[in-house]
């Protein structure tokens, strides 16, 4: 499942995909002597090296690129408890990296990720709901999700939250509250959030 954008400029709403955060934005490993100290750690049962292991193997970065020893680390991260590595393993069910694509076990390390409060997962979690991939759809449990994600700054739940506050999914319409959330994406560089703001309420 990728990060999607829900486009509330004229009718139709309609949903526009964008790469999913969170994985991407880790720190990069440093190669040589550091990816062996790094293997060490993660072979001695340190989650967060297991994650940052298997980041290293999802980008290529100090060892050959490799999806499936990506989700071997992150799955054994993932099983203590770290959150980043339980996101990174829905983001890997969910587009099939290094595993058959499988969108109920990608919600359900979203899940396990947005309980300890990772708002890239609490936002791919409301959009899950949104789109009833891998779980049945429903907007309420959708706006919950994402609520919690901008409520942390993350600027695409914050447009979303401004989309379903304007077409009233999931909460009761209000296009006040609509424009203060597509203000706060705004705020932040969200593009299309800035071209609702002009174009719905000036």
């Amino acid at each position: 499942m990728k990060r999607i954008l829900l486009v509330a400029v004229f009718f139709p709403l309609f949903v526009e995909p964008v790469q999913a955060a969170g994985v991407a934005r880790t720190s990069q490993v440093s190669r040589g002597s550091a990816i062996i100290e790094l293997q060490k750690k993660a072979e001695a049962g340190d989650a967060a090296a297991q994650f940052v292991f298997g980041f290293a193997y999802s980008q290529g970065k100090g060892v050959a690129r490799d999806y499936e020893k990506a989700v071997f680390w992150w799955q054994k991260a993932a099983d203590q408890g770290n959150a980043k590595a339980q996101y990174a393993l829905g983001v890997a069910y969910a587009n099939g990296m290094g595993v058959a694509q499988d969108y109920e076990k990608a919600v359900f390390w979203y899940q396990k990720a947005a309980d300890q409060g990772h708002a890239a997962a609490q936002y791919d979690l409301g959009s899950a709901y949104y789109q009833g991939a891998g779980v049945p759809q429903g907007y309420e449990k959708a706006v919950f999700w994402y609520q919690k994600a901008a409520n942390q700054g993350d600027a695409d739940a914050q447009y979303n939250l401004g989309v379903a506050y304007y077409f009233g999914q999931g909460v009761v319409q209000d296009k006040g509250i609509a424009r203060f959330w597509f203000q706060q994406a705004a705020d932040k560089g969200e593009a299309k959030a800035k071209e609702n703001l002009q174009k719905l309420f000036y």
